[in-house]
């Protein structure tokens, strides 16, 4: 139990449990820092992109061994290109 409430808090010192906006720069850093990532590449004229979001933004805070972020698909053309995205 012990190791679990370390492991947790390490997570939530991380920023895990939270649904946050990153830029271009912000992602390899993000994406290979924690064990999980889950990085939502969205586009603000899609309106999937807005359900998705309000759903990333609920599962979050749940699941706090996991890295929750979105990143807007327009500005990151490197990323978009190199994922097939």
């Amino acid at each position: 139990m012990k190791a679990a409430k370390n492991v947790h808090s390490e997570n939530m010192a991380k920023g895990h449990g939270q649904y946050t906006e990153i830029v271009e720069d912000e992602f390899l850093p993000l994406v290979t820092k924690s064990t999980f990532a889950v990085v939502h590449f969205y586009h603000k004229d899609f309106e999937r992109c807005k359900i998705v979001d309000h759903h990333l933004s609920q599962i979050c805070r749940e699941h706090t061994e996991t890295k929750f972020a979105k990143l807007d698909a327009e500005k990151c053309p490197f990323f978009v290109t190199k994922l097939a995205i």
